[in-house]
């Protein structure tokens, strides 16, 4: 029954052709559209070719070309529509379906037109040589076009002409296109040429046809447009002798010639066109190397293979089909330019116009520089670096031929369109790069050439020092954009060792800064006096007149990629830089003015993705420290202002930026600094991306990726941590594996204020306080094992800090070593401190016997303070009274404070331990250690309270309420249970409840120390019994009272308990703490109480436990809320047994310096650069000490698993 009414439906459509004409032509181009779909099969699965849909920004603003070409290709053949506004630059708008005839040169997404060279038309009947009105269908050529049966895909198009009831096909090879195009019957078909034809004002000058034979046609066409002297020369040959060929003129000049034939139906005639910019001879060898023949399908399946050997070069990986369509087409775009402009045998017409024969390389042109140094160049260097040495060999060419650099190049001619010198940073960039190939002495005098000529306003700013808005239009964007290539070019001369040079460019690089109002925070321009305009709004635009190109002072503010430092410098400190760089996303996006640029699009507040000069402000945030802010405005993009519909770009494609943008930041990298050879991170839209380069493979795996895991957690390259906000180009020019973990939350894995370079940052050798020869070539030697150069910079400033700037030895009134050493910024001794800064050197001591007499030295001040007031934790070096002067009870001149901490007696008595253990030295074990261990006995038992509060008490005048005691200087009460007392902790901090577990784990192990000195040094049995006893009795109690049951982590230490059964469940970042026991040696590393409390420690269980962006950690109520003390990092790492975690630690050390090279005090979870104590040696030390423990365990590959 079907098939009935199948023959009836036939019946009914042939009857209904038989008495129309214009249906039976329709009909015919639906069959042929069918039959080219039907025949193209099921794309294979590596076809990345049917991921490319060529019409995406063919709407809209985004000015594509629309057609048949090769990557990179001389030709783009393609459909050419009869013009109507701004939005037909590129010869097609997805809105019109009118065409005039089949071009074989177009731009893609720019905004200005030229091109449409050798208009191809077929047609049946009567026509006019015009190109005609679409209010006047028989005014010209053109046809509607039946854009419901359109094929465009990359290499081949296809599209029925409803006029003429043909169907046009088309593909091409590098230098020549190919046609075919299925007839009607018909005794008056042909095939026009068209010379008339041009894109926008682009003019005929001077044309040339004529017939070679009956089966070919060639000639010329000379024009004047945006490219003014532009010369395109033809050859073109017919499958099929032509009956006649009748040429066309307009006031003399050939413009026209068609070629006649009788067809019958679904005939097809083939027409094979070769270009050259050099000859009619050169277009007709062009074509005899590159299309021979006639075989359509075989040309056109060699472009699809073509684009998809190309489009292979990266792969990605994803789910999520639009993108992957989104990515692959902008990829596609990505290579429609710069285009081939040399012959099949090397020549080309040079920007001098004369013939060059060929110099080595494929020459290029449609260098749209403003636009593409951003995005497209650099994206060019990573996946097209054989072509890219001949693209900087081409602008090489360009710059010996017309005296400077290109600007905006086309077809051989210097259009000096947009503003600044945009082809110095591709020259840069490749220098900087490392790429060969070229000669780079040349490349640097071009460079230095086109920098130094007096024109394009570039006189007045080596005049003033800024280009003055009274002098020279748009000249702000000018200056900005000047400045930023004299960046590029200081980046290359510093490569290649022109230290002048560099020096030269780098100062002029700065200009910008004559032009930023540090009032208003805007950069906007200042007249010849001096003075900023007057009448200023940094949301007005007037298109092509204003201070501004394309764009206001919302978006050019931030056009200083090349100095972001010097940027930030400008608003007074990176706070008020990040505020005003929030505020460019959430202000309103109107744009002010009568004529406004309509560049000015794809607005987010006053971001304007829609044109290049915003394009690298996102990665600010990266580089300024805030990498999620990046990461969310970069999804944000990705996502709303690039779509797979024809509207798909929200501003012009302009030559492939728009698309390189997109490949780059779907990667997750983008050079935001121009000639940096460095790619910041941002946030990967693809779980896995691969990179053909000339290593082999760059693989980027992103993990745990999705829209809510959109920020980088941690960093691995080939295996190594990498703790940098962006990557090298010649890391990924190596190839390899980068893998990026992803998670929900905001992550600083890098140090943002990483220095340029690792400078020395200790003191002069000759402002030193203490040498030690011992400690020096221990440093040479570690950091030559060393293989990371940051490591290797905080190693050698960090390990010697306490000996280069905190310790001053000296001799008491006997001869004896005495040596006062400072904490830090504060000229006190603390007991505590102090012992654990000189305890790393003890390694040495044997060696070096000054340092062992310096450290005899400490250890003896230690005891004589202790003599002097047991109870106080610090002390002058003389007796000058220098206190807190409200403390009270007022203590002896010699004390600094007199707060009670348990440690202040442990510490003494570890270093003082492991001297001895080192060097087997007694002489530090006179009367006056004998009299300090009685009094740290008598203080000890005082302080088990079991007769009573006893003689301390402790009150200051204070708005910190834990820098004094409650209960009148006494502290709470507790409950004499065998503990000992400490009113203070560590962090000199009043305690909460008396009993300090960790401190008392150290009294412990202290006491046990000192017994044994006591029996083998000074044979003092009694005192060695009385210090056993009490240890024991401790430790009894630190059973019974000190372990508690947590409901999460089981059986863990509490950090404070008063006896009665309270208890404190917390830790504290300085040590001694709970994580730092096994450290200390008070407790075994594999006790399971500990392993549960060092878990309970680094959790959100911990109230004083921090977890930001920054990093992760333990402070104390000491400073701040929500800081981390470097030294709670160092603990964890020093307790640990694992590889993964003791890396973790270092590359958190490494990472939140502020790239100062030191350990701080203290840093805020969400920002490393807020920190407290530039200089703090016991954390400096305490880092050196960590290094040299790691390596001497064996894990020397831990520290060199660091990138």
């Amino acid at each position: 029954m079907a098939g009935f009414w199948k023959v009836l439906l036939y019946l009914r459509i042939t009857e209904d052709l038989k008495q129309n004409t214009y249906m039976r032509n329709l009909f015919r181009a639906f069959l042929a559209a069918v039959c080219l779909a039907g025949c193209s099969g099921a794309d294979p699965p590596d076809n990345l070719v049917s991921s490319v849909d060529p019409k995406i920004g063919s709407g809209g603003h985004g000015h594509v070309f629309v057609g048949a070409n090769v990557p990179f290709g001389m030709v783009q053949l393609g459909p050419t529509s009869i013009p109507q506004t701004w939005d037909w630059c590129s010869g097609y708008h997805d809105s019109d379906s009118t065409v005039i005839g089949f071009s074989h040169t177009h731009l893609s997404g720019t905004g200005i037109g030229d091109l449409f060279d050798v208009t191809v038309m077929p047609v049946t009947g009567d026509v006019t040589f015009a190109r005609g009105t679409e209010d006047e269908p028989d005014s010209g050529l053109w046809s509607y076009a039946d854009r419901t049966r359109e094929i465009a895909r990359p290499g081949y198009y296809s599209v029925p002409l409803l006029r003429y009831g043909i169907t046009a096909e088309l593909t091409a090879t590098n230098r020549a296109g190919l046609h075919r195009y299925t007839f009607p019957e018909s005794d008056d078909a042909g095939i026009v040429i068209d010379l008339q034809n041009g894109g926008c004002w682009d003019k005929a000058t001077e044309t040339f046809i004529e017939a070679c034979g009956d089966d070919a046609v060639r000639g010329y066409r000379y024009s004047t447009g945006w490219a003014d002297a532009q010369r395109i020369y033809f050859h073109a040959e017919f499958s099929k002798p032509f009956r006649d060929l009748h040429v066309h003129s307009i006031d003399y000049m050939p413009l026209f010639a068609k070629a006649d034939f009788s067809t019958s139906e679904g005939e097809q005639i083939l027409m094979k066109v070769g270009l050259s910019s050099v000859s009619m001879e050169g277009a007709y060898d062009n074509l005899m190397a590159e299309l021979p023949g006639w075989d359509f399908d075989a040309v056109a399946e060699a472009a699809d293979k073509e684009w998809n050997d190309e489009l292979g070069r990266i792969k990605v990986e994803t789910s999520d089909e639009t993108a992957r369509k989104v990515f692959y087409t902008a990829m596609y775009h990505a290579m429609i330019a710069p285009s081939t402009f040399s012959d099949s045998d090397g020549r080309y017409r040079g920007a001098d116009g004369d013939i060059h024969d060929d110099p080595g390389y494929t020459t290029y042109t449609t260098f749209s520089l403003w636009d593409t140094y951003r995005a497209a160049m650099p994206l060019y260097s990573i996946f097209q670096p054989e072509r890219y040495t001949d693209f900087i060999n081409t602008m090489l060419a360009i710059c010996q031929e017309q005296g400077k650099l290109p600007v905006w190049h086309l077809h051989g001619c210097e259009t000096d369109c947009m503003v600044g010198n945009p082809g110095i940073p591709p020259v840069a960039d490749a220098i900087v790069k490392g790429f060969d190939g070229f000669n780079q002495e040349l490349a640097f005098e071009a460079m230095k050439i086109s920098a130094l000529r007096p024109d394009r306003g570039q006189d007045h700013r080596m005049k003033y020092g800024y280009i003055p808005y009274d002098k020279f239009n748009e000249s702000v964007a000018y200056d900005l954009e000047y400045a930023l290539a004299d960046g590029a070019l200081a980046n290359a001369a510093k490569v290649l060792g022109k230290e002048e040079d560099y020096l030269y460019f780098l100062e002029r690089s700065k200009s910008y800064k004559e032009l930023f109002d540090s009032s208003l925070r805007f950069i906007r321009g200042k007249d010849s006096q001096g003075r900023f305009r007057k009448e200023y709004s940094p949301f007005a635009s007037t298109h092509r007149a204003d201070d501004y190109c394309e764009g206001n002072g919302w978006q050019y503010t931030w056009l200083v990629p090349h100095d972001f430092r010097g940027l930030v410098e400008c608003f007074g400190s990176k706070e008020a830089f990040l505020g005003k760089l929030d505020s460019l996303f959430t202000v309103s996006s109107v744009i002010e003015g009568a004529e406004t640029s309509p560049d000015i699009s794809g607005l987010i507040g006053q971001y304007a993705h829609g044109n290049e000069p915003s394009h690298h402000i996102l990665y600010f945030y990266t580089m300024a420290g805030q990498p999620w802010k990046t990461a969310d405005k970069v999804r944000e993009v990705l996502g709303t202002l690039y779509s797979a519909r024809p509207d798909g770009l929200s501003g012009n494609e302009d030559v492939g930026q728009m698309s390189s943008w997109y490949i780059l930041s779907a990667m997750g990298i983008y050079e935001a600094e121009p000639a940096s050879g460095r790619y910041w991170f941002g946030s990967p839209l693809f779980d896995k991306v691969e990179i053909e380069v000339p290593g082999g493979v760059f693989t980027i795996r992103a993990e745990n990726n999705s829209d809510s895991n959109r920020y980088i957690q941690g960093i691995t390259l080939n295996g190594k941590a990498y703790v940098k906000g962006y990557i090298r180009h010649e890391d990924i020019a190596a190839g390899g594996e980068l893998v990026l973990q992803m998670g929900p939350d905001p992550k600083v894995w890098y140090c943002a204020n990483e220095p340029e370079e690792y400078k020395e940052q200790r003191p002069a050798p000759s402002e030193r306080l203490f040498t030690s020869s011992a400690v020096e070539a221990e440093i040479a030697r570690v950091t030559g094992m060393l293989e990371n150069p940051r490591l290797r910079w905080m190693f050698a400033n960090c390990y010697p800090n306490t000996l280069d700037t905190t310790v001053h030895p000296a001799e008491d009134k006997d001869g004896h070593p005495d040596t006062f050493v400072y904490t830090g910024d504060i000229p006190a001794m603390w007991l505590r401190d102090s012992g654990a800064q000189v305890w790393p050197y003890l390694r040495y001591i044997n060696e070096d016997p000054e340092l062992r007499r310096m450290i005899a030295g400490v250890i003896n001040r230690q005891f004589k303070c202790i003599c002097t007031d047991p109870y106080a934790n610090a002390f002058n070096v003389e007796p000058i009274g220098a206190a807190n002067k409200t403390d009270w009870p007022a203590s002896d001149p010699y004390v600094f404070e007199r707060k009670w901490e348990i440690d202040s007696h442990c510490y003494p008595i570890r270093l003082a331990y492991g001297y001895w253990k080192t060097c087997g030295d007694v002489s530090v074990f006179g009367e006056t250690w004998i009299e300090a261990v009685g009094r740290i006995l008598d203080t000890f038992k005082e302080q088990q309270r079991k007769d009573g509060h006893g003689s301390y008490v402790f009150l200051r005048t204070t708005d910190r309420q834990l820098d004094t005691k409650c209960v009148v200087g006494r502290g709470n009460p507790v409950n004499p249970v065998g503990l000992i007392a400490s009113s203070f902790r560590p962090s000199d901090d009043a305690t909460t409840f008396e009993f300090l577990v960790p401190s008392n784990f150290m009294a412990v192990s202290s006491l046990r120390k000192a017994a044994e000195i006591l029996s083998q040094v000074n044979g003092e049995a009694d005192m060695a019994k009385e210090c056993l006893d009490l240890a024991a009795e401790v430790e009894q109690a630190l059973k019974e009272h000190a372990v508690v049951e947590h409901p999460e982590f089981g059986k863990i230490y509490a950090y404070e308990v008063d006896g009665f059964g309270s208890c404190f469940l917390m830790d504290d970042a300085n040590v001694p703490s709970l994580l730092a026991m096994s450290y200390l040696g008070d407790v075994p590393a594999d006790d399971p109480v500990y392993q549960n409390t060092r878990k309970f420690v680094w959790s959100e269980s911990n109230p004083y436990f921090h977890r930001g962006p920054a990093g992760e950690g333990i402070g104390g109520p000491h400073i701040w809320s929500e800081v981390i003390w470097p030294m709670s990092i160092m603990m964890k790492a020093f307790t640990s047994d694992d590889d993964d975690e003791i890396r973790e630690c270092i590359c958190q050390l490494m990472t939140t310096d502020a790239g100062t090279g030191f350990m701080h005090e203290s840093f805020h979870k969400d920002n490393a650069e807020v920190f407290t104590r530039e200089w703090f040696a016991w954390q400096n030390t305490l880092f050196g000490e960590l290094i040299l423990k790691i390596i001497d365990d064996g894990r020397l590959h831990v520290l060199n698993s660091i990138i």
